[in-house]
């Protein structure tokens, strides 16, 4: 873990249909489950957020859930891994009522997202980003897909989350070549639309001592307006 002091006051971007918390996870999450009354939750990880993020997420709820592990990285996103999470839903019995939470990166979001809202025609499903990348941009517009015949994310469908939870906490478990991956988004939203933040951005020497909390709000802000304008347009392209 890197030793970055993160801003944890809670920040919320509305949505058409959902909300996007930014701060620590434990508040909303836990009204979320308790005005929703499940009837079964279910959280998604891989091995590395299992190791390095399910702890703290426990730590934060007061309510039961049962772990569903698939293999860690892009080349899982696939019918097969998907078939393994149906499976295991249906053997934890998971029914129309129950609620799936994908903590995890892009990986985890866009195949748990995509089971949920084919399992059962469609259950609710909560996205928590681990990483800077899923944080900033994987988060937000609702497009759910996994890859086939090797073709990325080929086969997919566009179902909003019932809420995305943004805990920057997540991000002190990151080692600094995905902390430089989510950077690059960071860097492009502002370079789009934030000069003062570009500016900002262009003055850090150490990116593992950055707070990256001050950042996730004005970033999702910007991919929110261009998400909402590129649906206002008919263009689901972005």
């Amino acid at each position: 873990m890197s030793g970055q002091s993160l801003s944890l006051r809670m920040v919320t971007l509305h949505l058409n249909e959902y909300e996007i918390s930014i701060g620590e996870m434990g508040q909303p999450l836990r009204t979320l489950v308790a005005e929703g009354n499940y009837s079964k939750i279910a959280v998604l990880v891989d091995a590395n957020t299992r190791r390095h993020c399910l702890p703290y997420f426990l730590q934060n709820i007061d309510f039961e859930v049962v772990a569903i592990e698939i293999p860690a990285g892009e080349r899982f996103k696939n019918l097969d891994i998907c078939r393994f999470i149906w499976s295991e839903m249906m053997r934890h019995g998971l029914d129309r009522r129950s609620l799936l939470i994908n903590l995890g990166g892009g990986v985890i979001g866009d195949m748990g997202g995509f089971c949920a809202a084919t399992y059962l025609r469609g259950i609710d499903f909560v996205q928590v980003p681990t990483t800077l990348l899923s944080q900033v941009d994987a988060s937000v517009g609702g497009k759910l897909a996994i890859d086939f015949n090797g073709v990325k994310n080929s086969i997919g469908v566009f179902q909003n989350p019932k809420a995305v939870l943004v805990d920057p906490t997540f991000l002190k478990t990151l080692p600094l070549t995905e902390i430089r991956s989510g950077f690059a988004e960071v860097f492009k939203h502002a370079l789009i639309a934030d000069a003062a933040q570009w500016q900002e951005l262009q003055q850090i020497t150490d990116l593992m001592v950055v707070d990256w909390a001050k950042f996730l709000a004005p970033s999702l802000s910007i991919k929110k307006r261009i998400v909402v304008e590129s649906i206002d347009f008919g263009n689901w392209e972005f």
